[in-house]
């Protein structure tokens, strides 16, 4: 159990981190998003990845209204420190992306993840 408990919280160590990186523009929301853990059981890492595939599909968005851009990397950010915190995220989050995103969108390693993302893409932007 300890070690279950371990693994994660750095799992959430380790997105946080790429959060970090993506808002800091030191890589891509692509490069983390094929880097995420594939921890379909933590709740919480499933809504950060939901979390960053919008901020993907929400480019045109962020280009057009003023300080959308701001606003959704700070959200990040605060997603960020409550994983680093290794805290559970708030319960409206929670529900909130999972209202929409019912289904765990992290891909298993046999999808080919272009595809994956360019679908999701296309569905949050319908």
């Amino acid at each position: 159990m300890e070690s279950s408990n371990l693994k994660k919280y750095e799992n959430k160590l380790f997105v946080s981190s790429l959060i970090r990186d993506v808002v800091l523009d030191k890589i891509s929301v692509e490069q983390a998003l094929l880097l995420f853990p594939q921890d379909s059981n933590d709740v919480n890492i499933k809504c950060v990845f939901d979390a960053l595939v919008h901020r993907e599909a929400d480019e045109d968005l962020r280009l057009k209204i003023e300080g959308y851009k701001e606003i959704q990397d700070e959200f990040l950010l605060n997603l960020a420190d409550i994983l680093k915190d290794n805290l559970s995220l708030p319960k409206n989050i929670v529900e909130e992306y999972l209202k929409f995103h019912q289904d765990n969108l992290i891909p298993d390693n046999s999808k080919n993840f272009k595809n994956v993302l360019n679908k999701l893409k296309r569905n949050i932007n319908f």
